[in-house]
């Protein structure tokens, strides 16, 4: 090999690119304007004197709410229930992904299949730096021909089809759970998407 190439420096950066060094603060200076300035010294062993404003703690320079990822409640009921053995159980669950137990997950077993969702970083950043759940769409559900909204009595604990107009907003997973998934595939009922 040309020891002259491999000993030429590589430039990965630009005039006018902002950098951050790596260091540690080591002490403290006090500069000819009676200033006091940080003393830091970098990982490869040099030291500067830098003011205050331009030293920043690793915490401030990754936000870690805009790592926070967003799921779906299926996706964080799966991470809640695998959390303790996270990468085991991620492992297992592509390994094994046809096993009968898991087959019967089939929202999470078609998100963690979606290459265009990312679903192993997502898990990894859920993991790493926490999660959020996304809100869950919220319907009415109207029929056509009497307009009448579906209404959930909470003291009953019943559905029933309301004559007063009250509505309901429920979640796709409360219909389906109260046996009322069939709402969405009836041409009779009116399914309106609501905040």
């Amino acid at each position: 090999m040309n020891k002259d190439l491999i000993e030429t420096p590589r430039f990965n950066f630009f005039i006018g690119d902002e950098v951050l060094l790596k260091g540690k603060i080591v002490g403290f200076d006090v500069d000819e304007n009676k200033c006091v300035e940080n003393v830091v010294r970098l990982e490869y062993g040099q030291t500067l004197n830098v003011p205050n404003n331009n030293i920043y703690i690793t915490d401030d320079i990754v936000d870690k709410s805009k790592i926070k990822v967003v799921v779906p409640q299926f996706v964080a009921d799966w991470y809640e229930e695998n959390k303790d053995s996270f990468e085991f159980n991620v492992w297992d669950w592509i390994a094994f992904r046809d096993e009968a137990k898991k087959s019967e997950n089939r929202e999470f077993n078609n998100w963690i299949n979606n290459s265009r969702e990312n679903p192993i970083q997502t898990l990894v950043n859920m993991h790493q730096f926490g999660y959020e759940v996304e809100e869950e769409k919220r319907y009415t559900v109207v029929t056509k021909a009497t307009k009448q909204p579906l209404y959930y009595n909470a003291m009953d604990k019943k559905l029933f089809f309301s004559m007063g107009g009250l509505a309901t907003k429920f979640t796709r997973k409360q219909l389906k759970e109260a046996d009322f998934g069939w709402v969405f595939d009836c041409p009779g009922i009116e399914i309106e998407e609501v905040k």
